[in-house]
């Protein structure tokens, strides 16, 4: 018998409540020890394993002795724990000899103070152990978790759509006045390039004007203060011209104190360099490698390229230069914007806006009928969008019409079923419902598809009992608040738990913040940490007191005349 238990014992101690037998009544408390003492409150239940020691010689093969362990509240009610039968190896019947590692016991609130005790019947005789094993209160920290859930909406990127329309004008040398009718050859022609803008347009009557952006260019000829003169001047006066053009051809915009040019200068290297590439100078190679040396300054490039390529340098004075001497006009605009004050005047005209007006307008509705109203219109315009069923999917959540969000959330993961935001709101709803099963596989799943949902998963980590997962999915959230605190100090490491909570805004701190940070204190055994926050949270909530009074976190303090005078 002996034997049995060296082997039995050790493997069960692990797992579940134990207690080892002996042949009869002389028991004593030195026979057993229970951990954890106190007792704790792991997820949503209480587990406790009690060792026995058998001594040599005293479980009779023929004895059946069970044992009934039970809890003792502060009005005398009893909690029964699981028993277990041990018996002889002559023993008639079954006995339990391991008992399942799930079976913990339902947390209640009357085990805050508890006894726990042990009871044997022994040839059908109840025995109390004499000296019996004594435990007292349960800690409960980890019911403080704040079981919130996180929902998802879509991202709204409601904002002015803008477009360019652009052409190059040009500028005899060392001119920086805009002169409308210059030409040379047949490549350039002012005349021309506006009369191409000036169709672009007038190809779209809903196309509004926001602005001028004029990138000027010199050619690579002349000095730089010279040509950066020349680039400015170019700039001012195309924008001169053109305000005055658009003005004509009713863009009334161009009055707007908004309306402003955006500008850019250089000397046209890179243009240049373009050029010569498609020309048939037959020393352009050397010509190229001159321009693109990073080694030198835009006047040591032009003075190598006239003194090393004099001939060409002239060529290209006539044949590309010219071209380089210009100014890219760049008018900015697009459809026009409606602000949220115009858009809260279509409901119940939904047909009239386009998508991203409507789906902006169903976002900054706060009217909940109306939004809901807004958002089914949307779905019914835009049906191949999965963001308007996924957002009143969760409307429908936060308002617990779980039905109403299975439908909608269902029609979204239809549409795309490894969207992150959908599967989030999926396990969201689960949760909701108490399906913390499915809860943690669609949070997980919509983690791997690049939704944050670390910190969900955290929260069901706690509530399970799993510290250590808790924090390290926490961490992957990248947040911090009194959930993530808590984690850590469940963990045990109250160190870290309350530098959280130091971090927080002041003005964000709840006494429930004061309250664990004052836990942290009394595990760090940190008495100042521990009275001073205890009294921080009775001040801001005066039943904080009555818990402290009998929260066994605080019982190294339950006599100290600082403790007593923080919760008096």
């Amino acid at each position: 018998m002996n034997d049995f238990f060296k082997k039995v014992l050790p493997i069960s101690l692990t797992t579940s409540i134990l207690v080892a037998a002996c042949s009869g009544p002389n028991l004593t408390k030195n026979s057993y020890s229970v951990n954890p003492d106190p007792l704790e409150m792991r997820g949503d239940s209480v587990q406790v394993v009690i060792t026995g020691t058998v001594p040599p010689k005293t479980m009779k093969s023929k004895a059946v002795v069970t044992f009934q362990p039970y809890m003792k509240t502060k009005d005398g009610k009893e909690i029964s724990l699981k028993s277990v039968t041990i018996k002889g190896e002559k023993a008639e019947g079954s006995a339990d000899y391991t008992v399942n590692a799930k079976n913990g016991v339902a947390y209640v609130a009357e085990m805050k103070n508890v006894d726990l005790l042990p009871r044997f019947t022994y040839k059908e005789k109840a025995l109390l152990v004499p000296d019996s094993i004594k435990v007292v209160g349960t800690v409960t920290t980890a019911s403080m978790l704040k079981y919130t859930n996180e929902s998802y909406l879509a991202a709204d990127n409601y904002k002015p759509e803008l477009t360019n329309k652009a052409v190059n004008i040009y500028f005899p040398i060392d001119v920086d006045r805009f002169n409308p009718k210059f030409k040379s050859g047949k490549a350039i022609d002012n005349k021309k390039q506006i009369a191409s803008l000036k169709t672009l347009l007038k190809k779209d009557s809903n196309w509004v004007v926001r602005g001028i952006s004029i990138n000027a260019y010199a050619s690579p000829d002349g000095e730089l203060e010279r040509n950066s003169s020349l680039s400015k001047g170019r700039s001012t006066s195309t924008f001169a011209y053109f305000r005055k053009e658009l003005k004509k051809l009713g863009f009334s915009e161009v009055n707007d104190s908004n309306f402003s040019m955006g500008y850019m200068l250089a000397e046209d290297w890179k243009g240049f360099a373009a050029e010569l590439a498609n020309s048939n100078f037959a020393d352009k190679d050397g010509m190229i490698s001159i321009i693109n040396n990073a080694s030198i300054n835009d006047e040591e490039r032009e003075a190598q390229l006239r003194k090393n390529h004099e001939k060409s340098w002239k060529k290209a004075a006539t044949m590309i230069l010219p071209a380089l001497r210009k100014s890219e006009l760049i008018v900015i605009g697009g459809k026009p914007f409606k602000t949220d004050a115009q858009l809260m005047s279509f409901h119940g005209n939904y047909t009239a806006l386009n998508q991203s007006e409507l789906y902006h307008l169903k976002v900054i509705t706060t009217d909940l009928k109306l939004k809901e109203e807004a958002t089914i219109a949307y779905n019914n315009q835009f049906s191949s969008d999965w963001r308007g069923f996924n957002d009143l999917g969760v409307m429908y959540l936060n308002n617990k019409n779980y039905d109403g969000a299975t439908a909608q959330l269902n029609k979204a993961y239809q549409i795309d079923a490894k969207n992150g935001i959908i599967l989030a709101n999926i396990g969201a709803l689960a949760r909701a419902k108490g399906d913390l099963i499915s809860a943690r596989k669609y949070y997980q799943q919509a983690a791997d598809n690049g939704a944050n949902t670390y910190y969900n998963l955290g929260v069901l980590d706690v509530k399970a009992g799993n510290y250590a997962a808790a924090v390290n999915n926490f961490t992957k959230s990248g947040k911090a608040d009194f959930n993530t605190a808590l984690a850590q100090l469940l963990n045990g490491n109250a160190a870290g738990a309350k530098s959280i909570i130091d971090e927080i805004n002041p003005d964000e701190l709840t006494w429930e913040h004061y309250y664990l940070r004052a836990i942290c204190g009394a595990r760090m055994n940190n008495q100042d940490v521990c009275t001073t926050n205890i009294a921080q949270a009775v001040a801001k909530n005066a039943s904080a007191r009555n818990m402290a009074k009998d929260d066994v976190e605080f019982r190294k303090f339950f006599n100290n005349p600082l403790f007593e005078a923080a919760i008096r």
